[in-house]
């Protein structure tokens, strides 16, 4: 285990879907879990298990969410994309620093 400091050690923690889902939607609108999950026709453990990080985001979900909120799709679909790459890139870093680039010859 590579115990060395990080440069994003001081980051600020990845928030998950869920949590953006319950700080930035479902709290402004006073809305339950509950309730979110009746609205878009899903199981109340399907969006617990989303707002608890048990769960990543789903393309039918994120079509869900965005009919729901006003939103886009790809709002949902890019936010958990940049969740994972952002969750996943340290990781790889030293990985990713072995590849060289491929160059175009003018």
């Amino acid at each position: 285990m590579n115990t060395a400091a990080r440069p994003d050690q001081d980051m600020i923690p990845t928030p998950t879907i869920g949590q953006i889902l319950q700080d930035e939607f479902l709290q402004p609108l006073d809305m339950t879990a509950y309730r979110l999950s009746k609205e878009i026709h899903v199981s109340t453990s399907s969006v617990l298990d989303l707002i608890h990080g048990r769960r990543r985001l789903s393309t039918d979900m994120a079509l869900r969410l965005a009919k729901l909120f006003g939103t886009t799709d790809r709002f949902w679909i890019n936010l958990q994309a940049n969740i994972d790459v952002r969750n996943r890139k340290p990781d790889m870093e030293q990985e990713l620093s072995q590849i060289q680039p491929v160059t175009v010859s003018p």
